[in-house]
């Protein structure tokens, strides 16, 4: 995006980007617009689907802990990690009583507080898009140090999002921000290539639409005219991107 004079794109550093999503933290009314309050049961749906989950599940970017809930419904023990210590405050209170629930760690995802192979499976939902393309490596190798040898990574992210679409910027200083801090934009082709780079294999990878998720009546009747007839169906990009992968022995 090519910026008219008086703007400026913020730079998100580790202090802006936890003042950010402590905001968020802070501010309960804003829970809907989490995707993981939103779909948290699809996501969870769709991993078990395309193979077995490990015990224990690490959620990387917790946030106020919606996938966890869902995790721990499900009968998993689940360990929480989130950046902003007010969401893992947050997540402790409600869950610390639940005998699967194994804890919220306060620490970046590219540093987690685990030993070797402590988990066995892991979940990074809407977590990539917000890493720098530098960063993307180093990421994805902690969480391979984490995940013992054959254990499952699920990840979600926008698929091939139009960043500059999304933009909001502040009327009082002028610096340009998206709207919910992502930096990335990604796309089957990529996560399939960042997977195998850093020693997954993938099991699935594909756009999907959760919204039209078939556990729903609604959802199976899209995907069913979708399939018969194209013309007709799905739009041209489906929004969300799901991948599947296990960790190289």
């Amino acid at each position: 995006m090519r910026l008219r004079e008086g703007y400026h794109e913020v730079e998100w550093t580790r202090a802006s980007v936890r003042r950010f999503w402590n905001f968020y933290g802070d501010n309960p009314p804003a829970e809907d617009s989490f995707f993981s309050r939103k779909f948290a049961a699809r996501i969870v749906r769709l991993a078990e689907s395309r193979a077995a989950l490990r015990e224990p599940v690490l959620d990387v970017g917790c946030g106020p802990g919606f996938l966890c809930e869902e995790l721990l419904q499900r009968g998993h023990r689940v360990v929480g990690i989130d950046s902003a210590r007010r969401n893992a405050r947050r997540l402790q209170a409600r869950e610390g009583g639940h005998p699967g629930f194994l804890g919220c760690a306060v620490a970046e995802a590219s540093v987690l507080p685990l030993a070797d192979g402590q988990a066995g499976s892991l979940f990074l939902v809407e977590v990539l898009e917000h890493m720098p393309a530098s960063a993307r490596g180093a990421l994805l190798a902690e969480l391979r140090r984490v995940l013992r040898p054959g254990g499952l990574l699920v990840v979600t992210t926008p698929n091939a999002e139009d960043l500059d679409a999304k933009k909001l910027a502040c009327p009082e200083c002028g610096c340009v921000f998206h709207r919910v801090q992502h930096l990335e934009s990604i796309d089957a082709g990529l996560l399939s290539s960042l997977l195998e780079s850093q020693g997954f294999e993938p099991v699935f990878v594909e756009p999907v639409n959760f919204r039209h998720f078939p556990d729903r009546l609604v959802g199976r009747v899209v995907a069913g005219l979708a399939a018969r007839f194209p013309a007709l169906g799905a739009p041209a990009k489906l929004p969300h991107l799901v991948g599947v992968a296990r960790r190289a022995r």
